[in-house]
């Protein structure tokens, strides 16, 4: 991955919170955001990013132990990040269910800021992280 100049919703962009990048079942992952247009409405994603190292370069340890070295090297991006939340600024949709009142209103409080101040990084987050285009 590579960090973008700025945010093209139209491309897989994320911005990772570097406080919690952890250990899996999957190798490492971390707490992740992006922005998703579906049929012409904006919506702030919360969930988690799994960096895939196809090359075999880090494997399931990356080399430094941070999480910067393995999102820089991540080159798959098949599978994109996890939501968990999906805020439009009138609906909101969860991933799990059921979904207690309160930790609704968690989502809510985190993601709204989030689409009012887009295109900027929420605060305590790192992005925006791509992937580079193809070559022809």
């Amino acid at each position: 991955m590579i960090r973008a100049p700025r945010l093209a919703v139209s491309r897989p962009m994320y911005a990772f919170n570097p406080d919690t990048w952890r250990k899996s079942s999957v190798g490492y992952e971390v707490d992740a955001v992006w922005f998703k247009r579906k049929d012409g409405i904006l919506s702030a994603v919360c969930g988690t990013y799994h960096p895939m190292v196809m090359g075999g370069n880090f494997g399931k340890n990356p080399t430094d132990g941070r999480y910067e070295s393995w999102i820089a090297a991540a080159d798959d991006n098949r599978y994109g990040g996890s939501w968990a939340a999906k805020w439009n600024g009138t609906g909101l949709l969860v991933y799990s269910t059921p979904v207690a009142p309160e930790v609704m209103q968690e989502y809510i409080d985190f993601l709204d800021p989030m689409l009012k101040n887009y295109p900027d990084v929420p605060a305590g987050f790192d992005g925006w992280w791509t992937f580079p285009k193809a070559s022809a």
